[in-house]
């Protein structure tokens, strides 16, 4: 699995469908094609770097209609939240 992180985080929590939406709208760099991480990118992130505001971050893994996976680096506990709540973005892209 190889993927490349975005330089930087998204400075508004955002919604899931609106992180999705910015994922799929970022141009950094003069790179497209971002998505949100899965769950176990998120976890690889999370060890990798270290600039993570200590809050929830979206991954791209549903668990039913209402609830997504995602992973607080304030804890590092995993989580399922619900998809109207706000969660920062890490975008990734895939090499």
């Amino acid at each position: 699995m190889k993927f490349e992180i975005a330089p930087k985080e998204t400075v508004a929590k955002l919604t899931w469908e609106d992180a999705k939406l910015y994922c799929f709208a970022l141009n950094t760099n003069n790179k497209t094609g971002w998505r949100l991480p899965t769950e176990e990118e998120l976890i690889i992130i999370g060890r990798s770097k270290n600039d993570f505001a200590p809050a929830y971050y979206w991954s791209s893994d549903v668990w039913d209609d209402f609830r997504v996976a995602g992973l607080n680096f304030g804890n590092g506990c995993q989580y399922q939240y619900s998809k109207n709540n706000d969660g920062y973005v890490r975008a990734v892209r895939d090499l």
